[in-house]
C-alpha cells in the first residue's frame, strides 16, 4: 500500500469510533513498527487430522464502553459541479469494458479513474480546483473498487454489522450496539449507483417489482437491500452483515469463544455420528450458520450433502456438496420455486444428510421434518428464544401446514425427526456469539416430548461459564468412542488461562 493509500485509509478510519484512546494508540503503535520492519513469511501448517479434538482457549477480551470511544465526525458533502463530474465520470467509466478490465488493477485503477474525470472536465468546459479534483477521484476510486466508502468498516474486525439508512447515514454494529458513523456518499445518486454495482456482482438488481434483495458473496457477507419506494422517507435501505469467523473450524469456535472445549468436541461427536439431525436456533446475527458452516468440517469425506437455500450462504468445502435454491416468482407470478419442492427434490439425489438454510414457512418445515423420518440426517436453522420453545416454534410450523393433524400426532412427528437442539445468543455487552443451551430430545411419552437438557450458559461476560446438566447422553456409546467423557465432566466449563481442558473444576452438585 502506498503512503498516500495509507494516509487515505487512516482518514476514513477516524470518520467512525475505534474503541476509544486505549485501542487507537495501540494501533497507532502497532502502524509505526510495521512501517520499520519486515514479516517473515506463513509457514504452511500441517492438515488436521480427521477428527480432530480441541483443547486449548484463549483469554477473553474487554470490550470498552460506548462512552469512552472518540466523537464521531462528519464528512463534508461535495460541490454540485464536483458531484456532476463525478457522476458523468462514472456513467464512462462503467461503459467503456477496457476501463473496467483496467480497473481491475490496483496499480491502473487511481490513472485510469484521473483520465476519466479529466475528460469529463475538458468536454463540460468547466474547472475544478485541485481539492475538488482530487476529492472526486478518491470518492470513485472507492466507489468502483471494493466496498467504496464502507471499505474501513468491513475492515475493522470488530463491525459485524453495517447498516445504511439514506446516502448520509451509515451505522455500525459491534455485536448489538449500534454506533453512527461519518461516512457518507457525495448525493443520493452516487449510493443508489453503489448499490447497484454490488447487486451487478450478484447477477441481482432493485426495482419497484423487485423491491427486496437477500444475496450473498462466496466470502460469506450477506447484504439485503430495500428498494426506496417501499422505504418511506429514507432510502433505498442497505443491510452487510460481515462473518468474523475467518476459517470455519472447530478450532475457531473456541477461539472465537463460542463454547468451550467438551461442548464443541460434544456436538462434534454428534455431527459425525451421521445419527442426529441438528436444529440450531437463535435470534438474527446470533452466529446459526456459521455453527453449522463450523460443525460440517465434520462430514465425512465419502458422504453425500445437499444444501437447500433462499440464499446461498454454506458452500461447503466437501468433495460431494450439491446446493439447490429457492426462486421467487417473476413479473407475472410465474416461475417460483419453492423450498419445499427443493427438499422433495433432495430425496431423489440420496443424500445422506440434508441441509436447510433457514426454516422459515410451515410447508418448508413439514418437508424437512418428513427427509428426516425418513432417515435423511440434517441440519437447520431456526429461530426461537430458547431451545425448549424451538420445539414449541416446530409445533406452530407443522400445525399451519397440517391443520386436520391431531396436537399429539404433531409432537410426536417432531420427537422421531429432531435429535438435539443448540440455541445460541449474541451477548450485547461483549457482542460475542455464545452457545447458551443444548437440548437433547427424547420420544414422545403420555403427550409430551422428552427432553434432557445438556449444557446451560449461567454467566455471560468476558470470563463466561457453562453448566453441565447431564452426564448421560442418547449418544454415550458414540461419545465413548470419540473419546469424550461426560461422566468426568466437572459441574461447570469455562474457558481457563491456556489451560488444557478450558474447564474450571467446581465440584458436582
Amino acid at each position: 500500500m502506498s503512503g498516500k493509500e495509507r494516509s487515505d485509509t487512516s482518514s476514513l478510519r477516524g470518520m467512525f469510533s475505534v474503541r476509544g484512546e486505549r485501542e487507537r494508540k495501540l494501533t497507532t503503535s502497532m502502524s509505526e513498527d510495521a512501517a520499520t520492519s519486515i514479516s517473515a513469511p506463513a509457514q504452511g501448517s500441517a492438515p488436521k487430522p480427521e477428527r480432530p479434538t480441541v483443547t486449548q482457549a484463549p483469554k477473553g477480551s474487554e470490550t470498552l464502553p460506548a462512552a469512552s470511544r472518540p466523537p464521531i465526525q462528519q464528512s463534508a458533502e461535495m460541490s454540485p459541479l464536483a458531484s456532476t463530474v463525478m457522476r458523468e465520470a462514472r456513467r464512462e467509466l462503467g461503459s467503456d469494458s477496457t476501463m473496467q478490465q483496467q480497473l481491475a488493477s490496483a496499480t491502473k485503477t487511481e490513472v485510469v479513474i484521473a483520465q476519466a474525470v479529466d475528460r469529463v472536465i475538458k468536454k463540460r468546459g468547466e474547472t475544478l480546483d485541485d481539492m475538488e479534483r482530487a476529492s472526486v477521484i478518491i470518492a470513485l476510486q472507492k466507489d468502483l473498487v471494493g466496498w467504496g466508502v464502507l471499505q474501513p468498516l468491513v475492515d475493522n474486525k470488530e463491525v459485524t454489522d453495517i447498516h445504511v439508512y439514506d446516502y448520509k447515514t451509515v451505522v455500525l454494529q459491534r455485536g448489538k450496539i449500534s454506533e453512527t458513523t461519518g461516512l457518507s456518499w457525495p448525493n443520493a445518486q452516487a449510493y443508489s449507483t453503489f448499490i447497484d454495482r454490488l447487486l451487478l456482482r450478484l447477477g441481482k438488481s432493485l426495482s419497484t417489482q423487485q423491491h427486496t434483495v437477500d444475496a450473498s458473496f462466496s466470502n460469506g457477507i450477506r447484504i439485503c437491500a430495500v428498494h426506496e419506494s417501499v422505504c418511506g422517507q429514507r432510502g433505498p435501505l442497505l443491510c452487510i452483515r460481515v462473518p468474523r469467523m475467518s476459517e470455519v473450524s472447530l478450532d475457531n469456535i473456541i477461539k472465537y469463544q463460542v463454547a468451550p472445549p467438551l461442548i464443541v468436541n460434544y456436538l462434534a461427536t454428534l455431527i459425525r455420528s451421521g445419527l442426529a439431525t441438528m436444529m440450531v436456533a437463535g435470534e438474527t446475527g446470533t452466529g446459526k450458520t456459521t455453527l453449522i458452516k463450523c460443525l460440517a468440517t465434520q462430514f465425512g469425506t465419502d458422504e453425500s450433502i445437499v444444501a437447500v437455500e433462499d440464499t446461498p450462504e454454506l458452500n461447503f468445502g466437501h468433495p460431494y456438496f450439491r446446493s439447490l435454491v429457492s426462486r421467487p416468482p417473476n413479473a407475472e407470478g410465474v416461475g417460483e420455486v419453492t423450498l419445499q419442492e427443493h427438499i422433495k427434490t433432495t430425496l431423489r439425489m440420496t443424500p445422506t444428510r440434508v441441509i436447510l438454510g433457514e426454516m422459515r414457512t410451515p410447508f418448508a418445515a413439514e418437508a424437512f421434518l418428513e427427509s428426516a423420518q425418513t432417515g435423511h440426517v440434517g441440519m437447520s436453522t431456526i429461530h426461537a428464544r430458547n431451545a425448549r420453545e424451538t420445539l414449541v416454534r416446530l409445533e406452530s410450523l407443522l400445525g399451519r401446514a397440517q391443520k386436520s393433524v391431531a396436537i399429539d400426532i404433531i409432537r410426536q412427528q417432531i420427537a422421531l425427526a429432531v435429535d438435539s437442539v443448540v440455541w445460541l445468543i449474541r451477548e450485547k455487552a461483549t457482542g460475542k456469539p455464545r452457545i447458551a443451551e443444548i437440548i437433547e430430545v427424547g420420544h414422545f411419552v403420555e403427550g409430551v416430548i422428552q427432553v434432557r437438557p445438556m449444557f446451560t450458559l449461567i454467566k455471560q461476560g468476558v470470563r463466561p461459564v457453562w453448566r453441565v446438566d447431564s452426564w448421560n447422553s442418547n449418544f454415550a456409546e458414540q461419545l465413548k468412542n470419540d473419546g469424550v467423557n461426560l461422566s468426568e465432566a466437572p459441574a461447570e466449563l469455562t474457558f481457563g488461562d491456556g489451560g488444557s481442558d478450558g474447564a474450571t473444576q467446581k465440584g458436582r452438585r
